[in-house]
């Protein structure tokens, strides 16, 4: 009957070696003890009762792997030989799991190994358990002796229903742990049966590897191994009045309980020993964390540590960075770690346990299908051919760091709870040792920055004075100019009085002109011809001043554009060029005028407002015809050219006319300035030509220049920047 111990998660599987008297089964169960617990950290016991008669059974514990998260134990145990102790038999045989029977191989004993096998049949049925559901294997012991009954003839005595049978030395251990091993397989077999595991049968053969694996390196080689003596209990002596079957019943009763004691004893005391390492490596590891005061330190003494403790080459750490992400800082004895793998939605295990907050131990070969998210991590950690593996989250002070994780191989075996325990407990004295190096960096840091922000402080509020200052001086700038500015618009509110003065009375004379000599001709139509023409062509030079002074008077609009560099534009120079000479190819004819226009190679074209640099050209281009000289010449230059790291273009326009005096080169580019009497003497227009020049030039970031010498001609020119080039 298989028993579960919750406390230690344990499952107790109960095997009973049965026989006759003196057939070696103490011996069998001497040796299994001596190879299973070299270290002899279990006893054997034995019970003397009144008659003095000896009633031997042992209880043996050995990992065999795990079912459902609950480990497999083995109980091993022996009956009397004797006829007279059926009721002790019958007692130890109570809830059994499995059966060894060993029957003596010699000859004279054949009737006595049928009368056992018969009687083992019997208790089996008393205690309620079913023949043919137990697992049973024969040894045929003695094979060492001279008289032995054949395996032929053992087999047709005592094995008519197949059970598997081995032949044994006990005194040697000859083929004792082979049978051993095959009782142990089947019973641990049955018992995952009756626990529903028969539809998994995956799951069944790594119990049947797991047992192979626990019970191969016993196989005996070398001489024969000495046995520890067993240690004999004896029962006080009953009255004459108890009955000999009672008093055994009672001694199997005692012998079991205190059996199981001193074997629960053992595990405590082996736990013990197992927590007192544990606490010396917890407390030798908090020291060692207690003097570390760089995170870096922590990290990398807390991962080696761990690795080393746990007896195993591969693990990682990983902790969560400033943008909450899982991020692996340290890895040994592996290219990345399988936890940190994400599927196809973006999800990690390792991310699932942080949250979880909850330590994972788990062996791969017992994991469920989708356990722990369905994702590819599983298969990575068998194709490393590990077998089991551990991941810790991090966690100090209520606040998620991390998650370390561990991997085991075949050779290290699979992580056990004390495992998990002790990297729990490493991991908690870890987390807290990484928030207070952390904590420690930051004081650190804001201990050396202290200084360095009140400097910082005090030349932030000194920046702050000289901000203020600034803008106080910034105000005062734009006070002035925005009185500037109320001078500008005064100047243009004149400049605007003066021009409407100027086009009244320069419009006064051609108006007046026309007017009369269209009176003239509309009174006398008997006018002769000559006359006639004459007043015509009154009329048509009066129109042609109107249309200068109309055309002049546009010229102030471009006075009146806001300061400021117009929207750039690709001006071809040719076209340009076509716009402003075409209009005054009359003035030209009239003056006998010879032009000449230069364009530089690869010069196409400038960047700038079209109509605005158009006017400022053919004011300055009129200028040159109405100051030449009949006969003289005009020359227009276009041209590039640098005035330190300042790529210009330049328009010039040079004229042979008489020139202008020296004193008067400062005004020539003053608003309505024509030099001379304004009233008498003076040339046509309003005297707005340079002057928009000159605006004009200013306004797309370049400058106006005069050079000339009374009775020598005149120089214009208009540089403007190139787009793309270093502006001044």
């Amino acid at each position: 009957m298989v028993q579960f111990d919750n406390q230690y998660r344990q499952v107790k599987l109960k095997v009973v070696y049965y026989g006759p008297g003196l057939c070696g089964k103490t011996t069998c169960l001497q040796y299994i003890h001596r190879v299973t617990d070299p270290q002899r950290r279990t006893k054997l016991y034995t019970l003397n009762t009144a008659t003095d008669r000896t009633l031997f059974f042992d209880l043996l514990g050995l990992d065999l792997g795990r079912v459902r998260g609950y480990k497999l134990t083995l109980q091993l145990y022996t009956v009397p030989g004797q006829v007279q102790y059926n009721a002790t038999r019958r007692a130890v045989l109570g809830g059994c799991d499995g059966v060894m029977f060993v029957a003596d191989s010699q000859r004279a004993l054949a009737k006595a190994n049928e009368e056992s096998l018969a009687n083992l049949m019997e208790n089996l049925r008393a205690n309620g358990l079913d023949p043919n559901a137990i697992p049973i294997v024969l040894t045929y012991n003695k094979r060492d002796l001279p008289d032995v009954l054949p395996r032929a003839e053992l087999d047709q005595l005592l094995n008519a229903r197949g059970w598997p049978a081995f032949e044994t030395v006990a005194t040697s251990g000859e083929g004792v742990v082979e049978a051993f091993s095959a009782v142990t397989q089947a019973t641990v077999l049955a018992v995952a049966d009756r626990l529903g595991m028969s539809s998994q049968p995956d799951a069944l053969q790594r119990l049947v590897v797991n047992v192979t694996a626990a019970l191969q390196p016993l196989m005996r080689k070398g001489p024969p191994l000495q046995v520890e003596a067993p240690v004999v209990i004896r029962t006080a002596t009953p009255g004459d009045d108890v009955r000999e079957d009672d008093l055994v019943g009672e001694a199997v009763r005692a012998n079991v309980a205190m059996t199981d004691l001193n074997t629960r004893l053992d595990q405590i005391t082996g736990e013990l020993e197992r927590r007192v390492a544990m606490l010396r490596s917890i407390n030798e590891f908090g020291r060692v964390m207690s003097l570390a005061r760089e995170p870096e330190e922590v990290t990398t003494s807390f991962l080696d540590r761990l690795l080393s403790e746990l007896r195993v080459g591969c693990g990682s750490l990983l902790l969560l960075d400033h943008k909450g992400e899982l991020v692996e800082v340290l890895r040994r004895g592996l290219a990345a770690d399988p936890l940190a793998r994400r599927n196809d939605k973006g999800e990690s295990p390792a991310e699932v346990i942080l949250a979880s907050r909850q330590p994972f131990l788990a062996r791969v070969d017992e994991l469920e299908p989708a356990q722990l998210l369905d994702s590819p991590w599983a298969e990575e950690v068998r194709g490393l051919s590990l077998i089991g593996l551990l991941a810790v989250p991090l966690v100090a002070q209520d606040r998620p760091l991390g998650i370390v994780t561990a991997y085991a191989d075949q050779e290290r075996g699979a992580f056990a709870d004390d495992d998990l325990e002790l990297v729990t407990a490493l991991g908690a004295n870890a987390a807290t040792a990484l928030a207070n190096a952390r904590a420690w960096r930051s004081l650190e840091q804001l201990n050396r920055s202290l200084e360095e922000a009140v400097a910082e402080r005090t030349a932030k509020l000194q920046e702050a004075l000289d901000r203020a200052q600034t803008l106080a001086d910034q105000l005062e700038d734009r006070n002035l100019a925005l009185e500037a500015a109320n001078r500008q618009l005064r100047d243009l509110e004149r400049l605007k009085g003066d021009l409407l003065k100027r086009i009244a009375h320069e419009l006064n004379t051609p108006v007046t002109a026309i007017q009369t000599a269209s009176r003239i001709l509309g009174r006398y139509d008997d006018m002769p011809p000559e006359k006639a023409v004459k007043f015509v062509e009154i009329i048509t030079q009066e129109a042609t001043r109107l249309a200068e002074l109309i055309s002049s008077s546009l010229q102030a609009l471009v006075l009146g554009v806001p300061e400021g560099r117009p929207a750039p534009t690709a001006v071809e120079i040719p076209d340009l060029l076509r716009r402003v000479l075409a209009p005054l190819k009359g003035d030209v004819a009239a003056k006998h005028l010879t032009v000449q226009v230069k364009v530089a190679s690869g010069l196409d074209e400038i960047v700038g407002d079209g109509d605005q640099i158009e006017a400022a050209l053919r004011a300055v281009v009129r200028n040159a015809i109405d100051f030449n000289r009949d006969g003289g010449s005009l020359v227009v230059t276009v041209r590039t050219l640098r005035r330190g790291a300042i790529a210009l273009v330049e328009m010039r326009v040079e004229d042979t006319g008489v020139g202008i005096p020296a004193e008067d080169l400062p005004h020539v580019s003053e608003v309505f300035w024509q030099g001379g009497n304004v009233l008498t003497a003076k040339p046509r227009g309003l005297g707005l030509g340079l002057a928009v020049a000159r605006r004009v030039a200013e306004n797309h970031g370049g400058t106006f220049e005069v050079a000339s010498e009374d009775g020598k001609g005149t120089v214009v020119s208009l540089l403007f920047p190139v787009a793309g080039a270093p502006q001044p």
